[in-house]
């Protein structure tokens, strides 16, 4: 199932937390948190980012083995030893893909909790609509397809997203978010509906950002970080992360893109300079034999 470069993978670190956490619910401010709490790595999309020349494909087929077949097939399901080799550098893990396969995650390591990650279904669709839905299926203007292909043809980190971003689309979360508003929000709602109907209540949490480090360190039996309250001098709970929000988003985006640019038109410079090289290399070999040729039948003729 997965790329050379996984097979040799094996779990380094017991999977102690499976966060059901979509995209835009607060999962950079929880992954975060749970690294204050000593919960390394939590795996997030940042990391398949990371990891795109390794993770991509296998997050893709992963899909593909759950989504794509109707009834799913037995031989393509997912073991723990396969998890292991995508997840086992991680303690914890949330945000799209891995939110995809919550239930499939807590079969894989009975022994992990699993925390909840709520978010109000109407403030998660227009947090979206106006974030990762901008990334996985841009305005279809002829600049935003050109700029593409450009990508696409040069930069191959950029083609393993291309194969991640088709399989979101299609198996993932299957409906336009722009246009399909109520099919969003049924979605997101039944993802977590099924997530509470399968784990037991001993063994999950229902969280939110807004809750704060005390419930999510009590049901993981962690100690509550604790900081020095300037005003009284007292110690307090340690407020919990506040990160990526719609802004910080859009230009950790901007960013992103710039660099995808650039390591295009480096590619596209180095591919020019080598044409260039090769073409002067012919034409001054070209000249030399051209002289060689003239030299042989001057000696020729005036012998």
């Amino acid at each position: 199932m997965s790329a050379h470069k996984l097979s040799s993978r094996v779990r380094e670190v017991p999977m102690r937390v499976i966060v059901h956490g979509l995209h835009r619910t607060g999962t950079m401010s929880t992954r975060t948190a749970l690294h204050q709490l000593g919960l390394f790595t939590c795996y997030h999309m940042v990391n398949v980012l990371d990891k795109l020349d390794t993770d991509a494909e296998p997050w893709a087929r992963a899909m593909e083995a759950k989504f794509a077949a109707d009834p799913p097939c037995p031989d393509q399901k997912w073991t723990r030893e396969d998890w292991d080799k995508l997840l086992g550098e991680c303690q914890a893990c949330l945000d799209v893909p891995a939110a995809l396969f919550t239930l499939q995650l807590a079969e894989a390591y009975p022994e992990a909790k699993v925390v909840l990650l709520n978010r109000d279904p109407e403030k998660w669709y227009e947090s979206v609509l106006g974030s990762v839905n901008l990334i996985l299926a841009p305005p279809p203007s002829l600049l935003n397809r050109l700029r593409d292909l450009y990508l696409t043809a040069l930069v191959p980190r950029h083609r393993q997203w291309t194969r991640l971003a088709a399989a979101l689309r299609r198996y993932g979360m299957p409906f336009d978010h722009a246009r399909e508003k109520d099919k969003a929000i049924a979605w997101f709602n039944d993802s977590y509906r099924r997530v509470r109907e399968a784990i037991p209540p001993e063994r999950r949490l229902e969280f939110s950002v807004k809750d704060g480090f005390r419930p999510l360190c009590e049901f993981l039996d962690l100690p509550v970080p604790m900081v020095r309250d300037e005003q009284t001098g007292e110690m307090v709970d340690a407020p919990f992360p506040h990160l990526n929000d719609r802004s910080s988003f859009a230009a950790h985006i901007h960013w992103l893109t710039g660099l995808r640019i650039r390591q295009a038109n480096a590619a596209l410079l180095t591919l020019v300079c080598k044409a260039v090289t090769a073409a002067v290399v012919g034409y001054g070999g070209y000249h030399v034999y051209v002289s060689k040729i003239r030299q042989f039948w001057t000696w020729g003729v005036w012998r």
